[in-house]
């Protein structure tokens, strides 16, 4: 269990520096938070797509699987990121390395997998093919994001 959690922190850590650098550039040659916003949140929500492993996921030997051990679906990859749950995710982690809040919900878990790594996303990509799935995370990702500018907005005001 100590290495999937050491293995997942480390990962996580890796994807959101990633997707805040990104972030930090949009608005830096923008100028734009809610254009930041829009593009980044669907890449936090479907950053899993490719085979269950995101670049952290790879670079540490994890995989979001489904409960049968195989790689996770785009859908449920998505699901799984549901941004207001993050925060109680981040505890939950600790007291359960392999099925946080986000999983329990997706009905995934955290596998170890390390025949996918960086060197063969080249060629996992070139075999990739756009589907349904993936379609509607990124929409969910889109929504999801809108749905909670109202609610802050609301909040706010």
């Amino acid at each position: 269990m100590k290495p999937i959690l050491e293995n997942r922190i480390k990962a996580f850590a890796v994807d959101y520096l990633i997707m805040g650098i990104i972030g930090f550039l949009i608005v830096a040659l923008t100028d734009n938070l809610f254009l930041a916003m829009m593009i980044v949140y669907p890449i936090a929500m479907n950053k899993d797509f490719l085979n269950g492993k995101s670049i952290g996921k790879r670079l540490f030997g994890i995989q979001v699987q489904n409960l049968n051990n195989q790689k996770a679906s785009e859908w449920k990859s998505s699901l799984r990121n549901f941004l207001p749950i993050i925060p109680l995710d981040l505890l939950f982690t600790f007291v359960s390395p392999t099925r946080r809040i986000g999983d329990r919900i997706a009905q995934t878990k955290i596998g170890i997998e390390t025949e996918q790594n960086l060197k063969t996303l080249s060629s996992e990509l070139k075999k990739y093919r756009i589907n349904k799935e993936l379609i509607f995370g990124i929409i969910f990702g889109i929504a999801n994001i809108y749905g909670l500018l109202w609610l802050y907005g609301i909040i706010l005001s």
